[in-house]
């Protein structure tokens, strides 16, 4: 070891006996967004067009408003996205979309260019926070941007310095940063082992997010939440093509054998027009097969996260409506 090295660094480790920590009062976990995203470092990650940008819109202003994300709480605060994939024009029509405006659309803030890692962009998010203390979200879109580091050593350790680089912020300021990135072609039974880059990118964050396909439904795709310091969820979720928001559908399962079963029973199943309950759908299809059975809630989300492809393969229109007593679910026959 370099001798002027060993002389400045410290002789002994320090060390805190059991009783010490234990008798420690440590500052309680924050959330940008209750239970799911908390302060911290983290990486949001899915296949080029499967929506990424969108959902991190829908946290941005869900925190902007201090609002809900589905279920979850947003804590509200300023909240800067760095959008370096795109142009202002093309923000603008994303908004719209979306639908933000007022006072929410105020507490959004918005850049398409940026510096990198190395040269600068630490002091551009650290001066941004100091001018809005209530930040609460930083997000990056997309990490690529933002490298600039020599790459000649290891990935591992290329992917390791970058985000230690990048945890600066969240140490120094109490909120989350989130980056956007890619996943790979390849594909595994393990969604994190699909983010592109070496282990050392998922060991020094908090947490990942990875959306993919839950099935060959073209909107839908499920959400796999794996944080260091919360549990774990794996969410169905349904992009709004009118909206371009994520619709919460409910916890995955992992089970789509009975996707395909249903889409051929059903098409079976209707010759012109047909309403009725979910109970009483699937009592009718009971009598087609015996052997399969439908619960009536599964069959009523089934329904409408495949209402698209019903009604672009089979030409079946599928609609839902109350009643004062009921629950409706109307089934037309298109024409070719």
């Amino acid at each position: 070891m370099n001798q002027d090295l060993a002389n400045i660094l410290p002789r002994e480790l320090f060390t805190l006996d059991g009783n010490t920590l234990m008798a420690r009062e440590f500052e309680p976990l924050q959330f940008s967004v209750d239970k799911i995203l908390p302060h911290g470092l983290f990486i949001l990650a899915g296949s080029p067009k499967v929506g990424k940008s969108w959902l991190a819109l829908d946290l941005c202003t869900a925190v902007a408003a201090g609002g809900k994300l589905w279920d979850y709480s947003a804590t509200p605060g300023d909240v800067l996205y760095l959008a370096l994939e795109d142009n202002f024009n093309r923000l603008q029509n994303r908004l719209k979309k979306v639908g933000i405006n007022g006072e929410n659309a105020a507490n959004l803030h918005m850049a398409v260019t940026s510096h990198g890692i190395h040269d600068g962009l630490i002091a551009q998010i650290s001066h941004f926070v100091n001018q809005h203390p209530s930040a609460n979200l930083v997000v990056i879109d997309t990490l690529e941007h933002i490298r600039n580091g020599a790459s000649d050593k290891s990935m591992y350790a290329y992917d390791y310095n970058d985000m230690n680089r990048l945890r600066e912020i969240t140490e120094k300021h109490k909120l989350t940063l989130l980056l956007v990135h890619h996943t790979r072609k390849a594909s595994d039974p393990d969604p994190l082992n699909t983010i592109s880059g070496s282990t050392g990118l998922v060991g020094a964050v908090d947490g990942v997010f990875v959306l993919d396909r839950a099935s060959r439904i073209e909107n839908v795709a499920r959400l796999t939440i794996a944080n260091r310091d919360t549990e774990g969820f794996c969410f169905e979720l349904r992009l709004d093509k009118n909206t371009c928001r994520w619709d919460f559908m409910g916890n995955y399962s992992g089970d789509d054998s009975n996707e395909d079963i249903l889409t051929l029973m059903l098409d079976d199943f209707l010759s012109d027009e047909w309403s009725g309950t979910a109970t009483e759908l699937c009592g009718e299809l009971k009598k087609l097969h015996d052997a399969v059975n439908f619960n009536p809630a599964t069959l009523t989300k089934q329904l409408k996260m495949q209402t698209d492809l019903f009604k672009q393969i089979f030409n079946i229109d599928i609609k839902f409506e109350r009643t004062h007593s009921n629950k409706i679910i109307s089934l037309k026959r298109l024409e070719s």
